[in-house]
């Protein structure tokens, strides 16, 4: 049971960075300031700027993971 929650919780995380990079490529794409953006999609700053770090820590934690594998 145990092992289902951790996936699940595992799966559920994955789908919400997904979710969250696709917002951070439309502020991207869109031109606007971040504040901006922000207040158009009602959506606080602070909370645009939490989930753009969680990404860049997956990134540099799939990037250590990927360099260990390919460099034992």
């Amino acid at each position: 049971m145990e092992e289902t929650t951790t996936a699940i919780t595992a799966v559920k995380e994955e789908v919400r960075l997904r979710d969250w990079a696709a917002q951070i490529e439309a502020q991207q794409a869109s031109g606007m300031t971040v504040l901006r953006w922000c207040e158009e999609n009602g959506i606080k700053p602070k909370t645009y700027y939490y989930h753009l770090r969680k990404l860049r820590e997956k990134c540099v934690t799939s990037n250590r993971s990927m360099q260990s594998e390919i460099h034992p």
